[in-house]
This record gives structure tokens, sequence and C-alpha cells, in this order.
């Protein structure tokens, strides 16, 4: 997606830097709104699933070329939910990747919270997602 494409590449582009106090309260925020049922990010992932579970054929030996349409749009309304987290919060997409990599150094402690949404991106647990909503629903 286009959100996480500058962290995955680590380009270190000059923005309005947020200091290690602010870093690690947006990454708190960020842990709260991924892990809070109210902001409904557990509930889009799995109103995605299941939405989208039907295109999978997980006995198939081949993935279909739908599979990564799917992914797509999925990593696109994603990230759209994390921008208006940050654009409730006030915090550009440059200072969460500041804080992301300063997470990923461990200069800032608690729930590897970059970890999980990364691994929530990632194409095999999305496929390993879609598997559990179509066993899960049908």
């Amino acid at each position: 997606g286009r959100f996480l494409r500058p962290f995955l590449t680590s380009s270190d582009r000059q923005t309005s830097r947020l200091g290690q106090t602010k870093m690690a309260d947006l990454i708190e925020k960020l842990t709260e709104w991924f892990m809070d049922d109210d902001t409904g990010v557990e509930q889009f992932v799995e109103e995605f699933a299941k939405a989208h579970k039907d295109v999978f054929d997980l006995n198939a030996e081949e993935h279909k070329h739908e599979y990564h349409t799917v992914y797509t749009d999925f990593q696109n309304k994603f990230e759209a939910k994390l921008e208006g987290f940050l654009s409730a919060n006030g915090y550009t997409s440059e200072q969460l990747l500041d804080a992301c990599k300063a997470q990923i150094n461990n200069d800032i402690v608690g729930i590897d919270i970059v970890g999980v949404i990364l691994a929530t991106l990632e194409f095999d647990v999305f496929l390993q997602m879609m598997s559990d909503a179509k066993q899960r629903w049908g």
C-alpha cells in the first residue's frame, strides 16, 4: 500500500520530528486504537474477511490472481483507517513512520504494535485470515 511503502523501504525524508515522549505517546495511542473493540479495526478485518472469503479456494495448489486484487483492496482500506486515526489525533504519516522506526529500534517499550500491524498486512497472514473466515463462516 501507499502508506507503508516508505516505511518498508526505509526512506529517510526530512519530516517534522516528534520528540521521544511524543513518539511514545503516538505508539501508545496507536496500540489503544488498534486493540480497542470500539474503534472498529477488528470489526473491519472481520467484515472484510466475511465479504471476500468466497473468492478463496484454499484447496487449490496455486493462488489465483484475484487473491492479490482482494489483498490490495484490504491493504488500501486498512491504510485508510490508519490514516483516519492519524488525522483524528493530529499526527502525520511521517511522524508515525518515525515512531514505528523508534519502536523497532527498541527506543519505545510496550507491545510491538508495529510488528502486529505489519503482520496484519503481510500476504501470508492475509491468506490465513481468509482461510479462518472461510472455516468460521463457511
